[in-house]
């Protein structure tokens, strides 16, 4: 099942020369990992303290282009996610994490899930009851956060409590089937809620995928019954459901069948033409929902792109220029032979195969859909992470070159991971850029952590990304590789320049419907108002090198520029008319000025409730303009005076009618003579009374 690229590829050629000293490069770890774990979270805690920075102003210890350790995660952060502009939560699986929490029935265990707070950099426990390993989430219309299945639950070393006596220290219930609801808040006052027949799907998905549809309800695909390092016949299952729960409960689909072993976590994007568009292992297919039926599409080239080949995967921003067209990017991976492997383990040597470094893009929805190669990546990556930057690049971070997502007790290389010689360094990717330039690292940085298994990272309103997270092993350990709680911070290159400040940001927008205005001043007096750009983004689930529901979309705007002060009126028109293009539920909204973003704005996109969304016609935006309200008054004033001069003068003219009719008629001059005369000689009288 595996495919070769037929061109030359000298890159590979060159790292695989440099492999040994690679490996023993990366066995490497910073001062701080070394600490004890007590130690270490403490002395995180004491930096996130130092650096504490009110959200929206500018971080005099960020470093553009580079990465700051910032706090303490609390619990190793599997999954992560944006609730709020100031508040990220983050799960990880049911393990021996030194943060604890209380139920409600008095009892303490482990704490697998946390706020936390951006201000303060400090983390709080939440009750999360269900073992949340690899399970997937992303919200509903209403805001509303949903996080579906998980694995059974486990006790030390993530061996299955049934196979320990029942023995369950960590109070870790089943979270196959299970269903997560919370409505982020800022104040701590939030919690998960579990079970009951409404938070309950219809069967155990460890590895499932999520997607958000049209009215702002979530569809769940595949996943396993439990956990393994790949899919088999006997764990997989082959359904989806809808969120909230439909009459229909599980429905089958064969595509997830014939791609076994490698379809956890099926890459699953909506078009907006409302068919799903799915791929695992080397298939691709368009899924029609109503129709339940699949249209194949070509096979995927080079690389197993899903887990656990975990490529870098994005649909590319949704812009007036490309007509709001979904192409979708792929970039690494791995051509391992996973047909050797089992749920029980790799069955190979996979931290010996470098991973892939070629990227695919494919715009499924065109009349005939196929895989073009674009630019490759600046070496192999598997984990890999997109993250869109508000200006339309994308961040790519974490991962590793050699081997893959998972780990096992082979001893392959080091530790448990089968993942090895971690990638400290991101770059951006620009989809704007012609082909052969849209790969760089000018002025970026490296992080002095490894970000390998179970690492995470999320856009932030600040225009910084959130990473954090890894632990490519069973249960805590600070053994290389071991469990990280080191969160950082990674600042665009130009995260210190001045941040345009507007006026005008709606708190939502709706599909179709009148334009809004956005008001600014450049600080540049050369800015060009016809580059600056409002853009939306869903920073997504993230999780195992995927940010489920991440999407990018540029607002269409004209302006009126002021040319005397400068100011800038951006019109901006709503949404496209067309919920599946970017579905329902909160976002961030930015505008870039120049390439710098502003502080990000969080809105509701659509109805705010699940179901059909309102569409309305898009509005016609007014033409572009630059304006001189002093020119306009000068004008107006100009105008006011020959107005009143031609009034003037057109007063003399009757007036010397007039004469003229007097002088050519006897009686009316004689008329005229008389009035004169009494006005005179009451005038005189008047005076003599005085």
């Amino acid at each position: 099942m595996t495919q070769s690229r037929t061109q030359s590829r000298p890159l590979r050629s060159l790292l695989r020369s440099t492999l040994p000293f690679l490996l023993l490069a990366s066995s490497s770890v910073s001062a701080v990992s070394n600490l004890p774990p007590v130690e270490r979270q403490n002395r995180h805690r004491e930096l996130a303290a130092s650096r504490r920075h009110v959200l929206g102003e500018r971080d005099p210890g960020a470093v553009p282009g580079g990465f700051k350790i910032v706090g303490d995660s609390g619990v190793s952060a599997q999954m992560m996610f944006l609730g709020t502009e100031k508040t990220v939560y983050i799960l990880d699986k049911a393990e021996n994490n030194s943060m604890t929490v209380t139920n409600n029935d008095g009892l303490t265990h482990p704490a697998w899930g946390v706020s936390y707070d951006l201000g303060t950099n400090e983390p709080t426990a939440m009750q999360v009851s269900s073992n949340t390993f690899c399970a997937a989430g992303l919200p509903v219309a209403n805001g509303s956060w949903v996080v579906f299945g998980g694995n059974q639950p486990v006790t030390y070393e993530g061996v299955a409590t049934k196979d320990k006596n029942n023995e369950n220290p960590y109070l870790n219930t089943d979270g196959g089937a299970a269903i997560r609801l919370l409505n982020p808040c800022d104040d701590g006052n939030c919690a998960w809620q579990e079970g009951g027949d409404a938070l309950t799907m219809s069967g155990k998905r460890w590895y499932p995928s999520v997607e958000i549809l049209g009215d702002g309800s979530l569809i769940v695909l595949g996943g396993d019954n439990n956990g393994g390092y790949v899919s088999t016949k006997v764990q997989n299952n082959p359904t989806y459901e809808y969120w909230p729960k439909k009459s229909s409960g599980a429905i089958k689909m064969d595509f997830l069948d014939y791609t076994v072993p490698v379809n956890l976590f099926p890459l699953t994007w909506l078009l907006p033409g409302g068919k799903l568009f799915m791929q695992a292992a080397y298939k691709t297919i368009l899924y029609d929902m109503d129709a339940q039926k699949e249209i194949p599409l070509p096979d995927m080239p080079y690389a197993v792109r899903v887990y656990p080949a975990s490529a870098a995967t994005a649909l590319l921003p949704l812009t007036p220029a490309n007509n709001y067209t979904a192409t979708i990017l792929f970039c690494g991976g791995s051509n391992a032979p996973f047909e050797k492997s089992s749920d029980g383990g790799a069955g190979f040597n996979v931290t010996a195969i470098q991973a892939d470094d070629s990227c695919v893009r494919i715009s499924p929805e065109d009349a005939n859909p196929t895989y073009t190669d674009d630019d490759d990546m600046p070496e192999g990556r598997s984990m890999g992470q997109f993250i869109y930057l508000p200006d339309g690049t994308m961040w790519m971070g974490n991962g590793v070159n050699m081997g893959t997502a998972g780990y096992g007790d082979e001893k392959y290389s080091i530790g448990q991971s089968y993942g090895q010689v971690p990638l400290y360094q991101p770059a951006i990717y620009n989809p704007s850029a012609p082909s052969g330039s849209r790969w760089s690292r000018d002025g970026l940085g490296e992080s002095t952590q490894e970000r390998m298994y179970h690492s995470t990272a999320i856009l932030l309103a600040d225009s910084s990304i959130l990473v954090s997270g890894s632990n490519p092993n069973k249960d805590v350990t600070f053994e290389q590789w071991g469990t990280s709680y080191e969160v950082e911070q990674w600042y665009p290159t130009w995260y210190n320049e001045e941040r345009p400040v507007a006026s005008g940001f709606p708190s939502s927008l709706s599909y179709g419907g009148a334009a809004w205005n956005l008001t600014y001043t450049p600080s540049n007096a050369s800015s060009d108002p016809s580059n600056a750009k409002v853009t939306v983004v869903r920073t997504g689930f993230s999780t195992h090198a995927i940010n489920f529901g991440q999407r990018y979309l540029e607002l269409a705007t004209s302006y009126t520029k002021n040319s005397d002060s400068g100011e800038v009126t951006l019109h901006v028109s709503q949404m496209p008319p067309n919920s599946n293009i970017f579905q329902p539920g909160p976002a961030m909204v930015f505008l870039v000025v120049d390439g710098v973003a502003s502080q990000g704005k969080m809105v509701m996109i659509g109805s705010g409730e699940i179901g059909t969304q309102p569409v309305l016609a898009a509005s016609v935006l007014p033409e572009s303009s630059t304006v001189s309200p002093k020119d306009e008054a000068a004008k107006a004033d100009a105008a006011n005076s020959a107005e009143t001069s031609s009034g003037a003068q057109a007063t003399g003219a009757s007036a010397n009618t007039a004469a003229k009719d007097s002088s050519a008629s006897p009686i009316s001059a004689g008329l005229s003579l008389a009035v004169t005369s009494i006005f005179a000689v009451a005038v005189s009288a008047m005076l003599g009374l005085m």
